[in-house]
């Protein structure tokens, strides 16, 4: 499966300014990028949408997720986001085989992207400086 990685070193360092721990940001971004990529992805059955589920160091949606996808499709496959370890805080996406598809369209479909908009788009709030305040506040 693809892969969506940002950059955060402008991000840490904002968080070592502000005195805001790195994992708590990271955390935060990771969920509500979550709730965003459920909001915006294409459904059918809802096995995608359901599908969605971050995994940090110390949490893992997946069984959660899994058991979703699959109430909502018998027949869909899931698999497991490996853990973070170094400095990745959190992985975020779907479990279902055909989420890849979806996102970025095949010669026979096209795109109907969700997890690359919900990054972009709370990245961008970040980036503006509207999250800080919440953090620090």
């Amino acid at each position: 499966m693809n892969e969506i990685k940002l950059d955060t070193k402008e991000l840490d360092r904002i968080a070592k300014q502000l005195n805001v721990k790195r994992e708590a940001v990271g955390r935060r971004m990771a969920f509500q990028i979550e709730k965003r990529a459920k909001e915006l992805a294409p459904f059918d059955t809802h096995a995608l949408q359901n599908s969605i589920y971050v995994v940090t160091q110390k949490q893992d949606g997946y069984s959660k997720a899994s058991s979703a996808a699959k109430n909502a499709n018998p027949s869909v496959t899931t698999t497991q986001h490996p853990t973070p370890t170094g400095n990745v805080i959190a992985n975020v996406g779907p479990s279902v085989d055909y989420a890849e598809y979806q996102e970025f369209g095949t010669s026979k479909m096209a795109a109907q992207p969700y997890l690359t908009p919900a990054v972009e788009e709370i990245t961008q709030k970040y980036n503006s400086g509207d999250e800080w305040k919440e953090l620090v506040e």
